[in-house]
Order: structure tokens, then C-alpha cells, then sequence
């Protein structure tokens, strides 16, 4: 038997946010058998497993429905999240252990609320991407609709490379209906992972920026939160737009997603830039456990 514990990550309230059910106990399976599990559960599943190395508090591996992933922010900020409560801490400071490598995390209680920090590397700039007209045709608007005073249409990774799109308005943002067939086409075409269109005029006055995330052939369409994704568009923002939220080398927005799926949700990416260079990324937010039980793996097989 192994516990299986549902979350919900990055939500404005206990029901919204990404979804993500953390599998403990599955050192016995193989990576088909994970693979088969997240299927099963249709979303983004991480696997939490004992660490290779005694100064890790515990190893993740990652699986969305159609393949493994070499990481996910609001995984692991589940996974935290759930050690935290499973050990009775309220702040913690540690690494865990990840396809990528080791990844530090800190976790601290604020507002009667556990907020959990995923730290991402500094960001690569692709220099190869997409046109404008190719991304228009993608997402089925004008060339009109987006403004490249922001900066570039451009793949960006402090992880995994997601193209950041940047558009007028938030009206255009939420009414997006992409052609996915051609959408995954460029994605496979250019080396990204997904689209991450946004713009800076939210219609939700809790964040700076919002956004939406289409990933390239994931086993759905939309995530309603994206920490990789967002992590990237900050450092993207704070090169392009050093001006926004920048302050004694710092810089930090409050971005918003899911909104146009029913599943609001908010993330905080942060940086550090030194010399006119981002040396320091990273990403958090809160995540609610909604339900821990007793599962049969064979039974998802």
C-alpha cells in the first residue's frame, strides 16, 4: 500500500490553484508504472522517494500524462508543503532532489499560511524562436494584439525553455482560443516547452502580470499555474523591463494564471541581478492539502 495525497497548488482559495497528487511510498515502481499513474490521474503527478544523499530532505520525480518531466514548481511546492505539515514544521531551509539536480527550497509560515520557495537557476535566452506571424497564426489573433515594447517574442528557461508572448491587454489574454495542432508544431519546431502568453494590464488588480500556460502535448491543453513558467517570464521582465518592481538589485512581480480556467491562482518569482546579470532566480507560493488516503498502486495500473 502506498498514500497518495491531493493538492492543490498556487490556488487563491482551497479549491483553485493546479492540482497535483503526490504518490508516497513507490520506490518499487518503475518509470512505465509512474508514467501509468499519472495517466491515470490525468494531471501533473510527483513521486516522493527516499533521497540518494542523507543531506537531502527527500528526492521527486515527475510525470505529466504523457511523459516524465525533469521538473514542476507546484509539484514541489506540494511536496513541501506536505513534508512541512507531515514533520510539524513551520519553516524549514534544505535541498531536495530532482531530475535537474539538487534544488534548494525554504519554507516559512506567513499569515498563517506555509509559503514555500523553489529556487531556479539563471535564465537562457533561446535565439531561436518563433515569429510573430507564426505565433498570431498559433494563438488565432492579429500581430496587432501584441506588444513588443515589452520585450521580445522569446523562449526564456530557468528550468525548461517556455516562449514568453507579450500582449496589449487582458481582455485578449483570457479570450485566447489557440490552434493546439499548430501550437505544438512551433513548440517542436523551436525547442520550447509551451506558450506562455501575458500581459502587464491584468484584469485582476492582485497581481502585476498575468498570464496563460499552454504546454507543448503534455496530455492537456492548460495549466493553471506554472511555476517554471513563471520563474522564466520574471527574469524576462526584470531584463527587458529593468524599470518594473526592481529595487536595490532585487526584483519580484506577483503573477497571476488559471483565471481563465476557473482556477485562480497566484505565484511570486523573484531574482537577483549583479552587473547587469540575473544571478539568482526563483519561484513559491502556498499550496493546500485537500485529501491524504490509502491506495493500492496495482489498482492505477
Amino acid at each position: 500500500m502506498a498514500t497518495v495525497v491531493q493538492t492543490n497548488v498556487f490556488g487563491l482559495t482551497a479549491d483553485s490553484g493546479n492540482p497535483c497528487p503526490l504518490v508516497l511510498g513507490g520506490e518499487s515502481l518503475t518509470s512505465e508504472q509512474m508514467q501509468q499513474i499519472a495517466a491515470r490521474f490525468g494531471v501533473e503527478t510527483a513521486f516522493i522517494l527516499s533521497p540518494d544523499r542523507p543531506t537531502s530532505l527527500f528526492k521527486l520525480r515527475y510525470f505529466v500524462p504523457n511523459h516524465e518531466m525533469s521538473m514542476c514548481v507546484h509539484a514541489t511546492v506540494g511536496a513541501v508543503s506536505y513534508w512541512c505539515m507531515s514533520q510539524q514544521r513551520s519553516q524549514i531551509q534544505g535541498t531536495i532532489e530532482t531530475p535537474l539536480g539538487e534544488v534548494k527550497v525554504r519554507a516559512q509560515e506567513k499569515h498563517e499560511r506555509l509559503q514555500v520557495t523553489v529556487n531556479q537557476f539563471p535564465p537562457e535566452f533561446s535565439e531561436k524562436n518563433p515569429t510573430l506571424a507564426e505565433v498570431a497564426q498559433a494563438l488565432r489573433i492579429s500581430e496587432e494584439a501584441f506588444d513588443l515594447s515589452v520585450g521580445p517574442i522569446q523562449s526564456v528557461s530557468t528550468a525548461r525553455l517556455k516562449l514568453m508572448i507579450p500582449l496589449r491587454n487582458g481582455n485578449t489574454l483570457q479570450r485566447l482560443e489557440p490552434d493546439f495542432t499548430l501550437l505544438w508544431e512551433l513548440c517542436d519546431r523551436y525547442g520550447t516547452t509551451g506558450f506562455y502568453p501575458f500581459t502587464l494590464r491584468p484584469q485582476f488588480a492582485q497581481c502585476d502580470v498575468e498570464a496563460r500556460q499552454f504546454p507543448n502535448q503534455v496530455g492537456y491543453n492548460e495549466d493553471p499555474a506554472t511555476g517554471v513558467a513563471a520563474c522564466a517570464l520574471g527574469a524576462y521582465l526584470a531584463f527587458y523591463s529593468p524599470s518594473l518592481h526592481q529595487q536595490n538589485g532585487r526584483y519580484a512581480y506577483t503573477v497571476g494564471q488559471g483565471f481563465a480556467m476557473g482556477r485562480p491562482s497566484l505565484l511570486e518569482t523573484a531574482g537577483i541581478v549583479s552587473k547587469n546579470q540575473i544571478i539568482q532566480t526563483w519561484v513559491g507560493g502556498t499550496a493546500t492539502i485537500s485529501q491524504m488516503k490509502k491506495v493500492d498502486l496495482q489498482s492505477l495500473l
